[in-house]
């Protein structure tokens, strides 16, 4: 009997070698510190990284092998060919849209919106948005502009799948240095915008906000925040902490958080701090105690935690670190600890102030343990991330800054290690054989059999890693309640999108030993994933006719039950990057390649493509969390207003009414189809 919500044929997952754990030198400490990799050479200074849902890990901010400001090329990374040069593959942006001191969120389209950047040597404007496709690793330029400057700005999805921009302001604005030049001058941008896949962007102009995005103490500067688990955004500002509601035209509250940047005091304020929501709804803050990069006062150590989960915000601190740090970043891992690496003890230096040791904190007892030395000092526009296999890509460092580093190195946490006769070797892992599907809505059910025999003491989703300037935006962590019997997991998704808003996600289980297993990727209200190097071909079922899928049958589109092979050829499609906006989607047939699902007079026909922006449009479709509460619903693009539903067993293109029955017929589910 199939649990609700589950697939009747489960996705294996690959059992490959992976030679990030392969041959390593295992000092008898690590069980207890975890341990670093040698140093390896990158590219590019990797002032930006992010985990692409196909596993692979995009890095960008400064050209290959040079120290300049200009964002224009992009490094891929496959973590499954090793850290060599073999496994990376270098390309330019192809719209030209400069990402130096930008910001990157993945859409529910799978897709990538990278917004706000300029550098010195471009000369580039930092109002352009680009979207970056990871599976057809190109980038296309967003046409709209923003309306304000965002060189460090922050992006993040919400509960919608629209992205919300705050804070940024003009390239290089003095920001404190000048508060009331840079208000006169209008060079901070104290007001947030959205951006709707297939709309374009959004001013939200009742969320206008000094004391959030101000000059003042370079609030602008990258403010942390997350979507809280009601759906508002909860976020951290130098030293304040404030509310916003993305609703309609937006609302705000601030509130102080701790007195300003103080030698004496040192408290845990500005953009030299980072932070990670390290469990649903709370969040841990750590470091700081200046407003820039070599802002000439010493770090802080002190740590805070802040509990979005009652009906007010409770911020409590906890103990402090054993090293003051200022741009170190925070990493939550598999077994729910907070890894922090690098930092100085004062400003951004180099030399007896660098931080080298890392430090991993335990919510269960809120205590500190110092790990393993770094082989270089990361501060200013370092990275650090959390790879599928458990380890952490640390990456970075410099322009500018006084270092340069083109490297990267892995640290493996304590978790990865164990002791057995004497020695001290890798540890046994949990490993997933298969799940019932790569695509969820939420408080649906996913099957998960082990193909080992392990107790499982955790379940977990992780947002995947979208780090810059010493904040993850991308990181997220929730417990999920599950089930076993014997290797048979039966988990349960979280219930709505404050918990997990649309995206990606590593989905991992703990065994009672504390080891991960590796993370498989899987979407919530988004498009399923695209592996590497592989055309997954998608299927679509209504959330209200789950025994149907969307097939053709000669040109037109319908619901039918897929029976024969042939059938299920006819039901199934390549999602690719919208023809008309690649923040979207479009139907590519599997059996009929270059010919896509299309509305014609508002029927949904299968037809071949044609170079006309009319086609494009009509083929384009814009995911965003189901109308029904799961599932995903599909806004269309050359339709402003109306969604992909279905009448029966006909597939329209209606405009959206406010009624159960409408929720109902344009709500879907994505489901691995046979290739």
């Amino acid at each position: 009997m199939l649990w609700p919500g589950a697939a009747s044929a489960q996705i294996r997952i690959p059992d490959v070698p992976d030679p990030l754990l392969a041959g390593l030198s295992i000092p008898a400490s690590a069980p207890e510190q975890g341990m670093w990799s040698k140093v390896h050479p990158w590219p590019l200074i990797a002032m930006h990284a992010v985990l692409t849902p196909s596993g692979s890990v995009l890095t960008f901010g400064a050209p290959p092998g040079e120290k300049r400001q200009d964002g224009r090329v992009f490094d891929i990374w496959d973590p499954d060919r090793g850290l060599g040069s073999a496994a990376h593959v270098l390309l330019p942006n192809a719209e030209a849209v400069d990402s130096f001191c930008a910001s990157a969120t993945t859409l529910p389209s799978g897709t990538m919106l990278i917004s706000g950047g300029a550098g010195y040597d471009s000369g580039l404007t930092s109002k352009e948005s680009a979207v970056f496709d990871p599976a057809r690793r190109a980038a296309s330029a967003v046409a709209a502009r923003l309306a304000y400057p965002r060189w460090y700005g922050t992006l993040i999805t919400l509960t919608d799948g629209r992205a919300l921009f705050a804070g940024g302001g003009k390239p290089y604005a003095p920001g404190v240095y000048d508060v009331a030049g840079s208000l006169k001058r209008g060079e901070i941008s104290m007001t947030p915008e959205v951006y709707v896949p297939g709309s374009g962007w959004r001013l939200l102009p009742g969320a206008t906000s000094r004391a959030a995005f101000g000059p003042d103490l370079n609030r602008w500067w990258y403010p942390r925040m997350w979507v809280g688990p009601r759906g508002a955004v909860f976020g951290i500002s130098s030293d304040q902490t404030w509310l916003l509601d993305p609703t309609g035209n937006g609302a705000i509250v601030a509130f102080p958080f701790k007195s300003a940047a103080k030698a004496s005091a040192r408290p845990n304020i500005g953009p030299t701090s980072t932070a990670v929501m390290y469990d649903a709804g709370r969040i841990l803050q750590v470091g700081g105690n200046g407003y820039g990069n070599g802002y000439p006062t010493p770090s802080s150590a002190r740590a805070t935690i802040f509990d979005l989960n009652g009906t007010r915000l409770v911020a409590t601190d906890v103990a402090s670190m054993s090293h003051p740090r200022q741009w170190a970043n925070a990493t939550v891992l598999p077994d729910g600890q907070v890894l922090v690496t690098g930092g100085s003890r004062y400003a951004d230096n180099n030399g007896s102030d660098a931080v080298y040791e890392a430090e991993l904190w335990n919510p269960a007892t809120r205590a500190w343990r110092v790990g393993a030395r770094a082989g270089t000092y990361r501060g200013y526009h370092s990275t650090a991330i959390l790879l599928p296999n458990g380890t952490v890509l640390s990456a970075g460092g410099g322009v500018k800054g006084p270092v340069a580093n083109l490297n990267a190195e892995l640290y493996y946490p304590p978790y990865l290690f164990t002791r057995a006769n004497g020695a001290v070797v890798l540890a046994p892992r949990p490993r997933l054989a298969t799940i019932s599907a790569s695509q969820f809505g939420y408080g649906a059910r996913a099957t998960v059999q082990l193909a080992t025999d392990a107790t499982v003491a955790r379940v977990a989703l992780i947002g995947l890693a979208s780090a810059t300037h010493s904040f993850d935006s991308g990181q997220r962590y929730q417990r999920l309640a599950f089930t076993q019997d014997g290797r048979t997991l039966r988990i349960t998704m979280p219930g709505n999108a404050g918990l997990a808003p649309p995206g990606y996600y590593q989905l991992v289980v703990v065994d009672r030993a504390g080891v991960p297993s590796r993370g498989v990727i899987v979407a919530m209200a988004a498009a399923a994933p695209q592996p590497r190097g592989v055309t997954r071909f998608s299927s679509l079922s209504p959330v209200a006719r789950p025994e149907l899928r969307v097939r053709v049958a000669g040109t037109l589109a319908g619901l039918a039950p897929a029976e024969a092979q042939a059938d299920r050829l006819d039901g199934a499609f390549v999602l690719r990057a919208g023809l008309a906006d690649p923040a979207c989607v479009s139907f590519e047939s599997r059996r009929y390649a270059g010919r896509f699902l299309r509305q014609s007079s508002r029927r949904l026909r299968l037809s071949p493509f044609e170079r006309t922006d009319a086609y494009r449009d009509d083929a384009t479709f814009c995911p965003q969390p189901g109308l029904a509460g799961r599932g995903t619903s599909y806004a269309a693009k050359g339709m402003p207003g109306a969604f992909l539903r279905h009448r029966g067993t006909q597939l329209w293109i209606d405009a959206a009414v406010s009624d159960e029955a409408y929720a109902a017929s344009a709500s879907f589910e994505t489901a691995d189809a046979p290739s």
